[in-house]
């Protein structure tokens, strides 16, 4: 499509007259009828002004080739990064839901139901869900991925460790407690696993960074 043929259609697309086009660019209407011609074509200050006004880019009002700003390679890249990033977002919140949703399957079934079986059911289910992701990431991941996938990544593991990590932990705490010679309170018990929950996440959560962080080193060279 040729500049003519752009300008006359952007400006019936809005709706506006040869007369209210010339008025807003400060023009004649003769000049806009010739640039709608094709027997003259506006001057650079003007193709900017068209561009403004019409809310277009200029690489597509002076290349034919363009039919749309679509076509642009510029325009066509940040509207695909941008689909990508609304989709990563999109994953990480239906993920994370997931997660608390077993989180909470899990608490009742330890706090209400006191049913340890149930309780390592919810841990098989967060791992499922780990490994899911893992392998839809790498099934989607290129050596050129984007850093804010890396840093999704890295996000998503962090958040899946906090929420799916507490009852593991409070299992194997509760194993080694039992070699205890003495005896100690539940309370004393629960406490002891929450403190070594937060230490083991607060370590866990300075490695997948330190790794993300040595990962996008490597993908450098």
């Amino acid at each position: 499509m040729k500049l003519a043929d752009k300008i006359l259609n952007l400006r019936k697309t809005n709706r506006m007259s040869q007369e209210d086009l010339a008025g807003k660019l400060n023009v004649s209407r003769q000049a806009i009828s010739r640039w709608e011609m094709g027997t003259a074509q506006p001057d650079a200050p003007n193709v900017l002004q068209l561009s403004k006004l019409f809310g277009v880019t200029t690489d597509y009002l002076l290349n034919d080739d363009y039919e749309s700003d679509y076509d642009v390679p510029v325009v066509k890249e940040t509207e695909n990064t941008a689909k990508a990033e609304a989709n990563r977002q999109l994953a990480f919140i239906v993920l994370t839901g997931l997660n608390v949703m077993i989180l909470i399957y899990q608490l009742i079934a330890c706090f209400v139901l006191q049913n340890p079986i149930f309780s390592l059911a919810g841990t098989m289910l967060s791992i499922a869900l780990v490994v899911g992701f893992e392998l839809g990431y790498r099934k989607n991941a290129s050596k050129t991925e984007s850093e804010s996938a890396k840093k999704y990544y890295c996000k998503f593991y962090i958040v899946a460790f906090w929420l799916a990590a507490y009852f593991p932990i409070r299992l194997l705490t509760n194993v080694a407690m039992m070699l205890y010679p003495r005896s100690y309170s539940g309370l004393a018990f629960e406490i002891i696993a929450v403190l070594v929950y937060l230490l083991i996440s607060i370590l866990a959560t300075q490695l997948i960074k330190k790794k993300l962080h040595e990962y996008a080193i490597i993908n450098e060279f």
